[in-house]
C-alpha cells in the first residue's frame, strides 16, 4: 500500500494550477474563437506536466504516483472552477478522458523530474 506525501502533491498541484487557472479563464473569455485559444490550450496540457514534475522534484518514496495524483488534482481544481464559472456540469466521458489525460502527463512531468533528478547526482562514492 502506497502512502503519498500529500506536501510534494499540494506543491506540485499549486504549481500547476498557478498556469492552469489563467490560461483556462483567458482562453474561455478573452481569446474565445481567437488563435490564441489554441496556445492557452497548449499552456493548460502543460500544467499537467508541470504539477507532475514539482511533485516529483523532491524524490519522494514513488515520484510517478505523486506525478499522477498532482497532475489529477490540478485537473479537478480547474474543473471545479470551470463548474462554478459556468454552472454546467460537463460530460462524464469527457471528465474521465481529462482525468486520465492529466494524469498521464503528470506521470510524464514526474518521470523529466526524476531523469534530470539522476543525472545531477554524483557517481557512487563521490560527494
Amino acid at each position: 500500500m502506497t502512502v503519498l506525501d500529500r506536501r510534494t502533491v499540494v506543491a506540485g498541484a499549486v504549481a500547476g494550477l498557478c498556469f492552469a487557472l489563467p490560461a483556462a479563464v483567458l482562453q474561455r473569455t478573452v481569446f474565445e474563437g481567437t488563435a490564441m485559444a489554441g496556445v492557452m490550450l497548449a499552456v493548460i496540457t502543460f500544467s499537467g506536466a508541470l504539477a507532475g514534475y514539482g511533485a516529483a522534484r523532491a524524490l519522494p518514496p514513488q515520484p510517478l504516483v505523486h506525478g499522477a495524483v498532482a497532475g489529477l488534482v490540478t485537473f479537478l481544481g480547474a474543473e471545479v472552477v470551470y463548474l462554478i464559472a459556468t454552472r454546467e456540469v460537463p460530460h462524464p466521458i469527457g471528465l474521465v478522458f481529462g482525468a486520465l489525460l492529466f494524469s498521464s502527463l503528470g506521470t510524464i512531468g514526474a518521470y523529466v523530474a526524476v531523469w534530470r533528478g539522476a543525472q545531477s547526482a554524483p557517481p557512487e562514492g563521490e560527494r
